[in-house]
């Protein structure tokens, strides 16, 4: 069941890192990031070490594929009878003539075009790993940044491979309002090459980004969960992603992107006026009589489909029109570019003097 849409806690990876179960009060001790990093980290090379996933399945893809990671517990490696068979002797290394490659053989490494990127990340000054398993990279041209919209499917489960949520079919997320490990991950995948209606409502994706995260609990809820996972878990969540859309949740014609202008990827610690308003929900940035929206210059392109214009600095894409019916191969675009008035080096929209 997709929890996403049927819960008053409104899907899990959207739950702040540090928000509260409503039993909690904040006597409770926490385990300091310092001590539970390195623990989250064995425990995911352990499960790295002992699983197999359906390789062969992305190596010689069949026609009715669906393209869903499957992951396998190698009894012999990890001394456990998985399968209640009273033995611990079984394997899942070899299927009919092929045989797969335990997943921490990816780390680092390419194996039959596939492979795990390892990613670190800090969290207040304790650097973190994410392992992100490239089943498909995806072939669109575009890849949903940190704070974008991403179209996507996902199964979100533990260490234990017992799931705790999902959205089987494709659901938009806003990537800033979820979890650190889940937006750093999705934006390392490809968007698909293309969308195609079936008439039924449903439409199929080519060519789409496929792959799994691994990660500590540090980039996922750490020491607040919802109830439906443990204290401290390290988390995986398995991914498909369609497609992106840029935002600009302020709507000052800034893409919020943008507006994390140290680049670290924390949009909560960019105020340039100092208000109680970060920039990225700030319509007036710099907190003088003019709103960022208005300390630009609008341009606007018309062009054929596939012949983007190369914008220039500081100019921005705010909306882009397709007449569906009258012209479906020409693009109305128009942009934004943020000027310089006074020539001091700083943006007007963030230039309280400009």
């Amino acid at each position: 069941m997709n929890k996403i849409f049927k819960s008053t806690v409104f899907l899990l990876i959207l739950i702040s890192l540090f928000s509260c179960r409503e039993d909690e009060t904040s006597s409770i001790y926490v385990v300091p990031l310092s001590e539970q990093a390195p623990i989250d980290d064995a425990a995911i090379i352990e499960f790295l070490t002992n699983h197999y996933f359906n390789e062969e399945e992305f190596v010689s893809v069949a026609s009715n594929f669906n393209y869903d990671i499957k992951f396998y517990l190698d009894e012999v490696k990890a001394g456990e009878d998985a399968n209640g068979d009273g033995d611990m002797l079984d394997t899942n290394q070899i299927v009919g003539s092929f045989t797969r490659t335990p997943l921490i053989d990816f780390v680092g490494n390419v194996v039959n075009g596939m492979t795990i990127e390892t990613k670190t990340i800090s969290v207040s000054d304790v650097d973190h790993t994410l392992y992100i398993l490239k089943a498909v990279q995806g072939l669109g041209a575009e890849k949903p940044k940190f704070c974008d919209e991403a179209l996507l499917s996902y199964v979100g489960m533990d260490l234990n491979k017992e799931i705790f949520d999902n959205a089987l079919n494709p659901v938009a997320l806003d990537l800033s309002s979820t979890v650190k490990g889940f937006s750093e991950s999705v934006s390392e995948f490809n968007i698909a090459t293309n969308a195609v209606s079936n008439g039924d409502g449903t439409i199929t994706y080519t060519d789409y980004g496929v792959g799994a995260v691994f990660m500590p609990s540090g980039l996922g809820y750490y020491a607040t969960p919802p109830s439906s996972i443990g204290y401290y878990a390290p988390l995986i969540f398995k991914l498909k992603v369609y497609n992106e859309k840029e935002l600009d949740h302020d709507g000052d014609n800034i893409p919020t992107y943008v507006e994390d202008l140290d680049g670290d990827h924390d949009l909560r610690n960019d105020n340039t006026d100092g208000d109680n308003y970060v920039n990225y929900i700030d319509v007036n940035d710099d907190g003088d009589p003019i709103v960022t929206s208005e300390e630009s210059v609008s341009n606007t392109y018309v062009f054929d489909l596939g012949d983007d214009p190369i914008l220039g600095a500081n100019e921005y894409e705010v909306s882009r029109v397709v007449d569906e019916t009258q012209n479906p191969d020409e693009v109305t675009l128009t942009t934004a570019t943020y000027i310089d008035t006074d020539g001091d080096g700083v943006l007007d929209y963030l230039d309280a003097d400009s």
